[in-house]
């Protein structure tokens, strides 16, 4: 077979080869898409959890300070007892005016506790509405992840349908100029071959002299594009062989 019939073959095979790399670089964007999906799960989920322990902190602090009140209000009743008991006037003023500072410090703990509660209800609307979103989150990232083990299954057996379809034509191929294509397929993204379009490398757009036109349509030895290392062919080529 002269090397024009190889060209057309390797024409053909480029096109099967053109799109097993895409959808190898589709089969490769599947996982990738659903990690940043995961990713994005993983984030909400982390908010949450720092919502929850938001909550929690605030009813900590809310439990502490009803503990100080309650130890302060005892104090309060202790020393009103306190008070009709005292000898002197000096014990009963400072008795009386350690009750009024217990007192303000009542007071204000009052003020504080309430706040918090208005926080701690506030957070807690917060934290169940970021829950049920979560969980609506979780049940979509199940279906993309399902989605994308059927896609990648699709992908799969259309690769290897196009794998099957490659092989009659690889095998007509002359092993040397295979192994040339192969590697120019593999550092060139999936593309080894190139048209001349306009005089032009139909891949990268180098301007061909006429000399090195004139040699690709003679056909008697592989021309490369100086520039992208392309197998340079007529556009007029038959691909059906």
């Amino acid at each position: 077979m002269d090397l024009k019939q190889q060209i057309k073959i390797l024409v053909k095979l480029q096109a099967l080869d053109s799109q097993i790399y895409e959808l190898n670089a589709e089969r490769k964007k599947v996982p990738e898409e659903l990690n940043l999906l995961k990713q994005e799960y993983k984030e909400r989920e982390e908010k949450v959890k720092q919502t929850e322990q938001k909550l929690k902190n605030r009813q900590l602090e809310i439990k502490k300070m009803e503990g100080d009140l309650k130890s302060k209000e005892e104090t309060i009743k202790k020393h009103n007892v306190q008070l009709y008991q005292v000898k002197t006037n000096k014990e009963y003023s400072s008795l009386e005016a350690e009750i009024k500072n217990l007192k303000a410090d009542v007071s204000l703990l009052e003020e504080k506790i309430i706040g918090l509660l208005d926080e701690v209800e506030e957070i807690n609307k917060t934290f169940l509405q970021q829950k049920e979103d979560l969980n609506k989150e979780r049940e979509k990232l199940r279906q993309e992840e399902e989605l994308a083990e059927r896609r990648c299954q699709e992908i799969d057996e259309k690769i290897k349908e196009l794998n099957k379809k490659k092989e009659p034509f690889v095998a007509r191929i002359e092993p040397s100029l295979l192994s040339q294509y192969e590697r120019i397929l593999v550092k060139k993204g999936g593309k080894a071959m190139s048209a001349v379009k306009d005089g032009a490398c139909g891949e990268c757009r180098f301007m061909l002299t006429p000399q090195v036109i004139e040699e690709i349509k003679m056909g008697e030895e592989l021309i490369f594009c100086n520039s992208c290392s392309r197998i340079l062919y007529e556009t007029s080529v038959e691909t059906d062989v």
